[in-house]
């Protein structure tokens, strides 16, 4: 009998440590995971540089941006001297008398904007 008692109470205890096992193997396995996920990105990024290629890709957003808001400047510049057409206009004076010299006897051309 108590030989039996013994083996329950072994028994117990032995299942008891079984689970608290199991549950070091789960804790592992978790932290384990974390770990290698950790050290696949870091692996990556050194291998594709991803930092320093996110910096090239902001610096190149900005130039774009840059150049296309000088196009759009330009642009509108463009329209705008297009809408300010000149006008070639002739002045004639009045005919005075024959004394005058043919540097004075031809019409000016004045540009008006």
């Amino acid at each position: 009998m108590e030989r039996d008692i013994i083996l329950e109470r072994l028994e117990k205890k032995l299942a008891e440590k079984e689970k608290e096992l199991e549950e070091l193997r789960k804790m592992l396995s978790s932290n384990t995971i974390e770990e290698l996920k950790k050290e696949i990105i870091r692996e990556l990024e050194e291998k594709y540089n991803l930092k320093s290629l996110e910096a090239k890709l902001i610096e190149l957003s900005k130039a774009i941006e840059n150049i296309m808001s000088d196009i759009l400047y330009i642009k509108s510049e463009l329209k705008g001297s297009q809408s300010r057409k000149r006008d070639l206009v002739e002045i004639k004076e009045p005919e005075k008398s024959e004394e005058v010299t043919e540097e004075e006897d031809e019409s000016e051309l004045i540009i008006v904007d």
